[in-house]
């Protein structure tokens, strides 16, 4: 099977799942202005409160993570996933899958299978290329003025890039759901953490040697080899979840094991190699910059000149709130005050009320939804 004929495939099986929740399910293209074709999906109304489906209803926005792709926060069902926690509570929800992920990897002119130029893109693209094309589709599309944006990890911290580079855009974001977003890292890094994160840049740097710039694409192979080693009953499932949460908060109370096979079929959902190096920039020098690209040698003449090297949040001057989990070693509250403390209209930082609260947590805790998702509509409602 091609890359084109699973793509076309895994679509499919993301309809049915949504709608076999009884929700309706829609698939946007949008054309980002650099030419990738970026696949946004939504959820148009809720099943729980009908009548929303004939109003003027506000629009949210949700941006995932690294690596990620929309349907890691659709699987669980409406009892868990935020989309349709949101849907229900009567909002256009839209979901934004990264270039690069199996959902956003077209292009009008370049073949992601053949053209290396295609990977090159960091955390900057997402942000000053990508975002502008979706907020401006969605919002064309919704004839709505502006939107709320939930964005989790990497996810918020392209939509500070985006205000940063290009403020014109905070006008068009209503308030900004940041939830565990990487942007100035201060707390110290784990051993743990540097075990992995050191030899990782060192095997990068390898396989884009060799002409590999795919970062972590999804196998079929690879997801149901997992599925079958880390189900429940297994003896390599301990170390299944060890391999998940030695980077993002050791402690898993929040994590219902039997969803680990059903989480490797939908992640990881691929990026490049380069977005990945930022990510790992942003994580080992704690400054909130553009990539450094340092002696590489294909083109890298992207970045406008005006764009400040650090990026400066002082001109991101959209509503902002700022949630963090207690056992989070990825963003931790260190980090979290120091973003906050830049930010001209913070409207404050919220831990998570669960004292064992992970990154991953923030995708897939198994009480996220009362101890986070409520409460960020509650928010949301306050400034309708």
């Amino acid at each position: 099977m091609n890359f084109f004929d699973y793509t076309f495939f895994i679509s499919i099986l993301q309809r049915n799942l949504v709608e076999g929740y009884g929700y309706p399910f829609e698939s946007h293209d949008v054309i980002s202005g650099s030419g990738y074709i970026l696949t946004l999906h939504r959820i148009p109304h809720g099943i729980k409160k009908k009548h929303w489906k004939t109003l003027n209803r506000p629009v949210a926005l949700f941006q995932h993570g690294l690596v990620a792709s929309s349907d890691a926060f659709l699987f669980r069902g409406p009892d868990f996933d935020l989309p349709y926690t949101l849907a229900d509570a009567g909002y256009d929800v839209w979901l934004s899958n990264m270039r690069g992920n199996v959902y956003s990897r077209k292009h009008k002119t370049m073949d992601s299978t053949k053209d290396l130029q295609f990977w090159d893109f960091t955390l900057h693209e997402i942000g000053v290329q990508d975002y502008p094309a979706i907020f401006d589709y969605i919002l064309n599309k919704t004839k709505q003025q502006d939107l709320y944006f939930l964005g989790h990890s990497v996810g918020s911290t392209a939509g500070f890039i985006l205000c940063s580079a290009m403020p014109e855009y905070n006008k068009k974001i209503k308030l900004h759901l940041s939830l565990a977003p990487l942007v100035y890292v201060n707390h110290s890094i784990t051993l743990a953490q540097k075990m992995l994160i050191l030899p990782g840049l060192s095997v990068m740097e390898t396989a884009m040697s060799n002409g590999i710039y795919n970062c972590f694409p999804r196998r079929p192979f690879f997801s149901r080899m997992m599925q079958m080693i880390c189900e429940d009953g297994m003896i390599f499932q301990r170390l299944c979840l060890k391999a998940v949460f030695t980077v993002v908060g050791q402690k898993n109370s929040q994590f219902n094991t039997s969803y680990l096979p059903s989480c490797f079929e939908y992640f990881p959902a691929g990026t490049s190699m380069f977005l990945m190096q930022h990510t790992l920039q942003l994580y080992v020098k704690g400054d909130f910059s553009p990539f450094d690209y340092g002696n590489e040698t294909h083109n890298m003449q992207k970045y406008n000149e005006s764009i400040p090297a650090p990026y400066n949040l002082s001109m991101v001057t959209h509503p902002v709130l700022l949630y963090y989990g207690s056992e989070d070693i990825l963003v931790t509250e260190e980090d979290i005050i120091s973003t906050l403390q830049k930010l001209p209209n913070s409207l404050g930082k919220f831990q998570v009320p669960f004292e064992n609260f992970n990154h991953m947590d923030f995708m897939w805790g198994k009480d996220a939804k009362e101890l986070l998702y409520d409460k960020l509509i509650v928010m949301m409602d306050k400034y309708r």
